[in-house]
Parts: structure tokens; sequence; C-alpha cells
């Protein structure tokens, strides 16, 4: 997480953070964090577990297994969701950005700002703050760049969020 420059006061309240994570594609639909010792991070491109997605964030059903089924995980969307330790008061946006290609020439990017809830078994790009301050996002690629056949490139994501 960052740190904010400008601390809290009574005039100006708790600013904005805007924090990044990075992803490095080591093989068809898998993914590394960077640094590789991350574990703030569970990503996936098929189907999460309610065990899986409790035991990442220490938390009963801040998200669903439905809302990360394999519907909403077709071949080309990816799911992430941050733990946060609970310090998410507000969700902005999420940018996501996919490098690949020689150098990282091709870049394909999604941005979008936050909802209500995650929307169970959709394909929907979509981000929400769970109720115990964490981060839900689902990214749908589009088929560019095509993540069955992708084996090397990057993935940045972008949050810009307030602490409580």
């Amino acid at each position: 997480m960052s740190i904010s420059l400008h601390p809290y006061s009574a005039k100006r309240g708790k600013q904005v953070q805007t924090d990044k994570w990075q992803f490095a594609i080591t093989g068809a639909v898998t993914v590394s964090p960077r640094p590789i010792d991350d574990v703030s991070a569970l990503t996936t491109f098929g189907a999460l577990a309610q065990a899986a997605i409790d035991a990442h964030l220490g938390t009963s059903s801040e998200f669903t297994a439905a809302q990360f089924d394999a519907t909403s995980m077709g071949a080309d969307a990816m799911g992430i969701i941050l733990d946060m330790g609970g310090q998410c008061e507000e969700l902005y946006s999420v940018t996501a950005r996919c490098y690949s290609g020689t150098a990282g020439a091709t870049l394909v990017e999604r941005s979008f700002e936050d909802i209500a809830t995650l929307q169970d078994s959709t394909l929907a790009s979509e981000c929400a703050k769970g109720a115990d301050g964490n981060i839900g996002i689902k990214l749908n690629w589009g088929n560019t760049p095509d993540f069955d056949a992708l084996t090397a490139g990057l993935i940045e994501i972008e949050v810009v969020w307030r602490a409580k």
C-alpha cells in the first residue's frame, strides 16, 4: 500500500490514494505477482471457491464464489480480490493495463468506476468495496489479448481509493 503525502487534517480529510499491483504473465491464463512475495492479491482466470476467498481475506462471505464463478470468469476474464486489511473506506476506480508483445508494445487498457456490489455470473468489468473494507475486481479483457495463448507480458492494476 502507498503512504499518503498529505496526512489527515480537519480541513482536508483523508487523501485519495492510488496503489498499483503488477502481475507477470507466466503461461496461458497464469500470472504471478511482482514482487513474487506479494500475497495481498488473490487472482484467478477460473472460478474461485468460497473457502479460498474467505481464507484469503479472513472474512466470511465478504465476496461470494458466485461473483467469481465459471460464467463470470470466462477464458479471457480475470478475477482479483485485494486484501486491503479492511482499510478501504471508499473505492473510486480501477484501471487495468495488459502489456504484451515485443518489449510490451501491445497495450490493452480497461478502466471503470466502482459499483455497490459485484454481480453474480456476469462477464462485466467491475469493481466493488466489500462490507469489510477489501476490494473485489472482475476484468473482461474481451479476447484481446488472448490469454489462452499468451505466455509472456505484464498486467498492471491501478486502484484509486480512500482509507478509513
